[in-house]
């Protein structure tokens, strides 16, 4: 039973005054109840806190032995943090209401007040909750990990950290860029299953396609003998005329390969085609342009000649 509901207290709160009349007011049995249930409900919001923040040490140190990188190992340490922080301001809250009930004070106009607080504050702050609960989606989501490539916003390069709210995405010259998690909305990650290493190679319209389609073959395959540990398809694809340029055609290699091995493979295999077109004499087309000249004696006139008189007899 509340403080407040006491008669007494009620009597010193209206008539005496003082603080000394409020504890004259109250028995001791009325104090010693109300100190009970103070300590009672303190006592429980300790334990509770203490079991929450247990629960989520054991959470992260379960997956302590995982790399880094792993995404059990992100998504437990990141929401383990927000759930020992959130939990820790709604169980104090909820306590310290309910203790401030037992002393005897009117809750009633607190919550209403801390109500229309939590509207403003929710309406000035939507953009901060929207992007919690956007890197709490991709977290639970697992779409994103660390160390994968991806873009986001035209923005691409390898995530180095996700947070509840922020991602941090680091570009190939270095450029770490912050990309709040609520902003994520369409994003592309080449870091997923697999990846395909893919070389266009310009060829003369001089040349014979036919003949060097076969050589561009047989690169692609001895380099794929190579490197097996991260080639995902036995055979790669050597396709035929894809293009027409100005000054050349384009026909193309395709390898599968291991996600975050696809632009070292086509730098290898620009490399190695290089090298045959070299040996077998195979020309790498340059732009070209043909021109036509024409010489005139005389310049043209200024004016063009009237017209010829017509004929007489003529209509």
């Amino acid at each position: 039973m509340p403080v407040a509901s006491f008669p007494a207290l009620q009597l010193g709160l209206l008539q005496l005054g003082g603080p000394q009349a409020w504890v004259d007011a109250v028995s001791p049995r009325a104090l010693l109840v109300g100190a009970v249930r103070i300590a009672l409900i303190i006592g429980l919001a300790a334990v509770l806190l203490a079991l929450v923040r247990r629960g989520a040490a054991r959470w992260i140190a379960s997956v302590e032995g995982l790399p880094s990188a792993d995404p059990k190992r992100q998504r437990a340490v990141t929401l383990g943090t927000l759930l020992r922080s959130v939990a820790g301001y709604a169980v104090w809250g909820v306590a310290g209401i309910m203790v401030l009930s037992e002393v005897g004070l009117n809750i009633g106009a607190l919550l209403a007040t801390a109500g229309v607080a939590g509207l403003a504050i929710g309406v000035g702050a939507q953009t901060l909750v929207k992007d919690v609960i956007g890197g709490v989606f991709l977290l639970f989501d697992d779409l994103l990990h660390v160390g994968d490539l991806v873009t986001i916003g035209g923005h691409t390069g390898t995530v180095e950290e996700i947070g509840v709210r922020l991602i941090k995405l680091r570009k190939f010259d270095g450029e770490l860029v912050m990309i709040p998690a609520g902003e994520v909305r369409t994003f592309g990650n080449k870091s997923v299953d697999w990846a395909r290493a893919v070389v266009p190679v310009g060829l003369s319209y001089e040349q014979d396609v036919d003949a060097i389609l076969p050589v561009m073959e047989r690169v692609a395959t001895e380099w794929v003998a190579e490197h097996e540990e991260i080639v995902l398809d036995d055979s790669p694809q050597v396709q035929g005329l894809m293009d027409f340029g100005d000054s050349s055609v384009t026909a193309r290699v395709s390898v599968r390969v291991v996600p975050g091995e696809q632009y070292a493979a086509e730098r290898a295999l620009r490399t190695r085609l290089k090298r045959v077109f070299d040996e077998r004499g195979i020309d790498i087309p340059f732009p070209q342009r043909t021109m036509h000249i024409i010489e005139r004696t005389a310049p043209p006139p200024r004016t063009p000649a009237p017209d010829p008189p017509s004929s007489p007899g003529r209509d």
